[in-house]
């Protein structure tokens, strides 16, 4: 597997030669299948091929084994990521909750990106949907739910697995929703576009929860309707006082503690400076208010985590010859005080 995963990696940045990657990964995937069948990492490997390898040049025969990959090798804790994903897409609840709380209680998730998540779906309001793109805005927000026991009731969907077909399929039986089907190929991508977008309104149109999307994504959809909560953005066709909203989450709701001290080495350190960047730009209305309105104690307290964000970014991520990154700086300590 490792074999497999170093090939992939080692090509997957040149975007010209996709034929290249696919042939190097199913070469090897063919090795596996001749000479070690029913072993671990043939399934694993049929798993990350069904993913990994444009749909053209994939291996016919391809075998959905991942069930008993994870029966094999349950503890097995660098696979555990995968492990999640798959049983995300078929709707096994009851399998990813062992496995997330199995990787909960290894201790070597980052405690700082699991406080931003806490914080992230305790702004929520109770049965609310959230948005999310990429490995960390997923997993974390799964870990607190299963790993830990908090926000069960809020359902969180990765924006990038709704092209999935058996994720969709789940997703929707949770929510109680009719299937929303999509072709398989699209002319241009402004098609692709307008379907998924379509998708996304047909959830918030449809499924009578409360819509949120992460801070960390881009937003591509439902700009002109979305309304920043601090660390979350509300989906709401009409205009309502979200700076309230935003004042309620950072002084009664959020952890922030966590921003100004820790005391243990942090797992995701580079990430999680990164994702405490976002404190910054989602709460600088805030901090204008505060300033505005003479509130002396609120202004020092949050313009004191955002001054100490960006001095831990500086010390712990920064390169100190690198003019982007020092431009970079100068922009998020200026922002404060502009």
């Amino acid at each position: 597997y490792y074999w497999f995963t170093a090939t992939r990696y080692s090509l997957m940045n040149d975007v010209d030669n996709q034929d290249a990657l696919d042939k190097a990964l199913t070469d090897i995937a063919y090795r596996i299948h001749k000479e070690r069948p029913d072993c671990y990492a043939r399934y694993i490997i049929d798993f990350e091929c069904n993913h990994h390898v444009s749909y053209k040049n994939k291996p016919d025969d391809l075998q959905d084994n991942m069930l008993k990959a994870i029966q094999m090798r349950p503890d097995f804790e660098p696979m555990f990521p995968i492990y999640v994903v798959y049983l995300t897409q078929t709707d096994r609840t009851d399998l990813m909750s062992e496995i997330l709380k199995k990787w909960y209680e290894s201790g070597d998730y980052s405690y700082a990106t699991l406080a931003f998540f806490y914080n992230t779906l305790a702004g929520m309001e109770e049965n609310g949907i959230l948005f999310v793109y990429g490995d960390i805005d997923t997993f974390s927000p799964l870990m607190i739910q299963y790993g830990k026991g908090l926000f069960q009731d809020r359902i969180i969907i990765n924006q990038s697995m709704l092209w999935e077909p058996e994720y969709r399929k789940a997703l929707f039986s949770q929510l109680g929703l009719k299937p929303y089907e999509g072709p398989e190929t699209f002319s241009d991508q402004k098609e692709m576009d307008q379907w998924f977008e379509n998708l996304l309104f047909y959830i918030a149109q449809n499924s009578g929860r409360t819509i949120y999307f992460s801070s960390t994504m881009p937003l591509k959809y439902f700009k002109d309707h979305l309304y920043s909560e601090g660390l979350i953005n509300r989906y709401s066709t009409r205009r309502y006082d979200n700076l309230a909203a935003k004042r309620r989450n950072f002084e009664s709701v959020y952890l922030t503690d966590y921003l100004l001290e820790s005391f243990s080495a942090d797992t995701f350190d580079k990430i999680a400076y990164k994702l405490s960047l976002n404190y910054i730009a989602n709460f600088k209305s805030l901090l204008d208010y505060y300033k505005a309105q003479g509130l002396k104690s609120e202004y020092d307290k949050l313009r004191r985590i955002m001054i100490h964000i960006v001095d831990m970014y500086k010390e712990n991520v920064c390169d100190p010859d690198s003019k982007e990154d020092q431009y970079l700086l100068k922009h998020y300590y200026d922002e404060i005080d502009r």
